[in-house]
């Protein structure tokens, strides 16, 4: 058992095959290998000098104190398994390249922490991205995919030997670049479930028909690592325990594929899902499915095998995950958003310091999901906007889209004196961050506690994890020693009297207020939260069908309110797209909300709305009506005016600009207190 005070299960170290690991935390895969993305509209390239990399991503999980760091998706196979256009196939027979160099020194800088250096390995199989290669992707079984586009081959028995031949060259390769072992994903609907799966596996030879036959796949190819690799090479399989789609593969099905596997294997990885359906199947969870999501189904198979068993889904705590494994469910808990949040998570809990975690939030922005996640009644999204970290600004991840870098902006020549103006999220993190250079900070809120907007998360259990960093913004701006000012509203004379160095505006958004017949009736959606959503009665309208009337509706519908949507849009949610979109909608539709779309409010009752849709008019009456339509930057017109006429340097951030999220303030008052110097 582990010295550590805090959480001695999740900090004991623990024997995986012939290695050891230090700790109890994996860094799970995250995509793209050695990626860079140099350019949102351009291409990936392989360069481990350019910023923000892969490299510096897995760097960050190793400093921070994980146990295990895995770089993600490797394909086994560049001619049959090219999913990605801007993937550069690598010479796996090479050890004097490029890419054998930096995958050396990746696994070198990953051990100089003390962690254990693992890649995987993942075959699409069928899900294969039309990149226009004019090269047919392989499954099981022959057949044309829904596109009318696709036609997948059927691998031979020769196809299915060179394959697994192709997966001992990349097991070597990283074995002679120094890294200790792989995980083979044989999960959420890749080549290996593929050919387990019914659904894809029609062949009538001996990979076909009967469970063991399926598993033949994974099982031959897994005894022939093991012979080519020797017992020292860690050998990891990551599974669905469950498939969570009709028809798909179930807990029996995992558990059983599992012992076929084990003699073969040092660790199983638990997940569930499928890549087709993320946000469904929660091979992603967001806040509408539970954290923890596969820690039961992990420990149904850790009760049937002898091997480690290690697992992923929504743990962003490590009271989650120390609980976990001292109920002996699992062994090891694996995170993968989490270290985009995080990175420093481990070494924050170790230390007694799990309250300056920032916790994930499941909201996608970082990995909206496939293609498929994008779909909505109006268009459809062929690549997933990829974006940075929600609530971690300095996060190192291949698409963040930062202004500036911590390395290149200079230490700052003076203390400066720094007022914020607006006490939210974008307000609370320019105060933190500006602290941190050591300036001195007032922060003035005109209310009387600090968190603006996101207060209303303090009525509703979806948000609970943007109340977690809410508060630990809180935190965190009052250990800073920031001076903070509640009940303060900044007007131009109090800046005379601060004669602040630099200013940063954050007021953040009022209520969008249209000018519709009776709008005065509708009660503003934050209203509502303040309330603890009394007065709704029984049913309400709720006027708008972004994001903002959605979860609000979905809120409603937590406290056995019927809700009725009004959208003047052709679909809810259009100004989003991706799985956490899917969430929000699946949730209503499943739990008796309903909407109009393409209706635009024309007027509005304490008790019914009138609006028009598809040239014709509608009535809808329920007991209130409610007006979530969105918000609108709150005017900070007399305080530039003061600043400019002053000579005061300033930024404006967050919703002040435009009502936008909250990623959105973070990484505007990140940047913002960065560049002042």
């Amino acid at each position: 058992m582990s010295a550590n005070p805090y959480f001695p299960h999740l900090f004991s170290p623990i024997k995986v095959g012939t290695k050891t690991i230090k700790n109890r935390i994996e860094a799970a895969p995250a995509l793209f290998a050695f990626a860079h993305w140099t350019d949102v509209s351009g291409p990936f390239h392989y360069n481990m000098d350019s910023r923000p990399t892969a490299f510096k991503m897995l760097e960050a999980k190793a400093a921070g104190g994980a146990g295990s760091v895995v770089m993600g998706e490797l394909s086994p196979s560049h001619t049959i398994d090219k999913r990605f256009p801007f993937e550069e196939p690598v010479d796996y027979e090479s050890r004097s390249d490029e890419m054998f160099e930096i995958c050396r020194k990746t696994a070198e800088m990953i051990k100089s922490y003390g962690a254990l250096a693992v890649g995987e390995l993942l075959g699409c199989g069928e899900i294969k991205t039309n990149i226009g290669d004019g090269v047919n992707p392989k499954g099981p079984s022959e057949k044309d995919l829904d596109d009318g586009i696709t036609h997948v081959e059927a691998f031979t028995k020769e196809e299915i030997a060179e394959y697994i031949q192709e997966h001992i060259s990349a097991c070597k390769w990283f074995r002679d670049a120094g890294w200790d072992g792989v995980i083979i994903h044989c999960g959420h609907g890749w080549l290996p479930a593929q050919f387990l799966s019914l659904q894809y596996n029609k062949r009538d030879d001996e990979y076909g028909g009967s469970f063991e036959n399926r598993a033949r796949f994974t099982t031959e190819l897994l005894a022939a690592l093991r012979e080519a690799m020797g017992r020292d090479f860690l050998l990891e399989i990551r599974v669905s325990s469950d498939e969570h789609l009709p028809g798909g593969m179930v807990l029996d099905d995992a558990v059983r594929y599992c012992k076929l596997c084990e003699p073969y294997i040092d660790m199983i990885h638990v997940s569930c899902g499928h890549y087709l359906s993320s946000s469904r199947s929660w091979e992603f969870t967001t806040a509408y499915a539970p954290h923890g999501a596969n820690i039961e189904n992990a420990a149904v198979i850790k009760q049937n095998v002898n091997v480690p068993v290690t697992v992923v889904g929504g743990i962003n705590s490590p009271e989650m995950a120390e609980a976990a494994i001292a109920a002996g469910k699992v062994d090891m808990v694996s995170m993968g958003r989490q270290f985009f949040a995080d990175p420093a998570f481990p070494n924050k809990a170790a230390e007694g310091r799990a309250d300056e975690i920032r916790r994930c939030l499941r909201c996608g922005r970082c990995y909206p999901g496939p293609a498929g996640e994008h779909e909505t009644e109006i268009w459809t999204i062929k690549f997933p906007p990829l974006d940075s970290c929600t609530i971690n600004p300095d996060t190192v991840w291949p698409a963040s889209h930062h202004k500036v870098m911590p390395e290149d902006m200079p230490k700052p020549e003076a203390s400066r004196k720094v007022l914020i103006v607006g006490g939210g999220c974008g307000g609370m993190q320019a105060a933190i961050t500006a602290a941190e250079r050591g300036h001195k900070v007032i922060l003035c809120e005109k209310a009387s506690e600090l968190g603006g907007v996101i207060n209303f998360t303090d009525h509703t259990d979806h948000k609970i994890d943007i109340r977690n960093f809410k508060d630990l913004l809180v935190r965190e701006a009052v250990k800073s020693g920031a001076d903070i000012r509640l009940n303060t509203e900044v007007t131009p004379e109090l800046i005379r009297d601060i004669a602040p160095d630099a200013v940063i505006l954050a007021v953040g958004s009022d209520d969008l207020i249209l000018p519709i017949d009776g709008i005065e009736n509708a009660v503003p959606a934050m209203e509502v939260y303040r309330n603890d959503f009394k007065g709704l009665g029984k049913s309400t309208i709720v006027l708008g069908g972004g994001l903002v009337g959605c979860e609000a509706a979905a809120d409603y519908i937590d406290h056995g309110v019927q809700v009725t949507i009004v959208e003047m849009k052709g679909a809810l949610m259009p100004e989003t797209t991706g799985l956490y979109r899917t969430a929000v909608h699946d949730f209503i539709d499943h739990n008796g909300g309903k909407y109009e779309v393409n209706a635009k409010v024309v007027k509005i009752g304490k008790d019914f709305v009138v609006a028009e849709q598809n040239g014709k008019e509608i009535t809808i009456k329920a007991d209130s009506v409610v007006n979530a339509m969105g918000r609108r930057a709150h005017s900070t017109a007399d305080l530039k005016a003061a600043l400019e006429e002053a000579g005061i340097k300033f930024w404006e951030i967050g919703d002040c600009v435009r009502a936008r999220q909250i990623g959105d303030a973070v990484r505007e008052a990140w940047t913002a207190a960065m560049e002042i110097i």
